[in-house]
């Protein structure tokens, strides 16, 4: 229970600090000639594959726990944390491949 609130605290956290609220003054995500369809169609793909990556790289349940229960709150946090970094990582490179650029929408 309160791995999940950790994590969810986190990741709440660092998509607020990436600048993920809506319009082009908050660094939403903007592509020439984009739908707001395909904008959130390459959003969910490229959130998917960057939850799969980062899993892939910082399994579940992959810390190793020392010195009792607060060994082991502090490794999960710091898997938690390198998780949810390198999720946010694979997502944006993920957006910039797909010609998305944070800010002003580019002149169509």
């Amino acid at each position: 229970m309160i791995r999940t609130l950790l994590a969810a605290l986190l990741w709440f956290g660092l998509t607020a600090c990436a600048g993920s609220g809506a319009g082009p003054a908050s660094g939403a995500w903007q592509k020439a000639g984009a739908t707001e369809a395909t904008v959130a169609s390459d959003t969910a793909q490229c959130r998917a594959g960057a939850q799969q990556q980062a899993a892939r790289l910082y399994p579940y349940g992959s810390s190793i726990p020392s010195m009792g229960g607060a060994g082991m709150v502090a490794a999960q946090q710091h898997a938690n944390t390198d998780r949810n970094s390198a999720e946010l990582e694979y997502f944006n490179d993920c957006m910039e491949g797909r010609g998305y650029s944070r800010g002003a929408k580019p002149a169509s």
